[in-house]
């Protein structure tokens, strides 16, 4: 894990987990067969891609916007973060035989970790700004896992996708 010694260590990090969590659904999104789980998947990335407005708000503030274009147009990851798989078929407990149950176990794996990973970086901040967006980030992470393990507890017993309209909640 990358080492946070600072608020644009912090940032740089927590942008470089939140393009990894976009990477890894929209990918879930395109290998699933289910249409109510690329919705649910694609719905989860496109929250990926919000948090990094977020942070791209705040390292262009504390740090500044030419380094934030600079971080922007470089192909270079910031840290290997492990808490979400670059690629799902070599995910551990994936395979080529792996079903939608196995990606939705994964992916509230992944956030749970990210809940963690947060978690920790929360605590070693100073700056009450900063460690209240990584609290909003951690609450919307564990919305993240609510939704994901509602869906696999629900394909588990029905075999089914729900229904559900993500931002109002669930239709049978």
């Amino acid at each position: 894990m990358a080492q946070i010694e600072n608020i644009k260590d912090a940032i740089l990090t927590a942008i470089q987990m939140e393009k990894d969590g976009y990477d890894f659904y929209s990918k879930a999104a395109a290998q699933t067969n289910s249409e109510m789980g690329r919705t649910i998947f694609e719905s989860l990335a496109n929250d990926e891609q919000r948090h990094l407005d977020v942070f791209q708000k705040m390292f262009e503030e504390k740090v500044g916007k030419s380094e934030w274009n600079d971080l922007v147009n470089s192909s270079k990851k910031y840290a290997n973060i492990p808490v979400f798989p670059t690629n799902l078929k070599e995910a551990p407990g994936m395979d080529e035989e792996s079903t939608e149950i196995d990606a939705l176990r994964l992916a509230m794996d992944s956030e749970r970790e990210a809940i963690d990973y947060y978690s920790d970086i929360k605590e070693k901040l100073k700056d009450e700004d900063l460690r209240n967006v990584i609290n909003e980030i951690i609450e919307q992470e564990k919305n993240h896992f609510s939704l994901l393990e509602n869906e696999f507890n629900h394909i588990n017993s029905t075999g089914y996708w729900f229904e559900f309209d993500y931002l109002g909640g669930q239709n049978f």
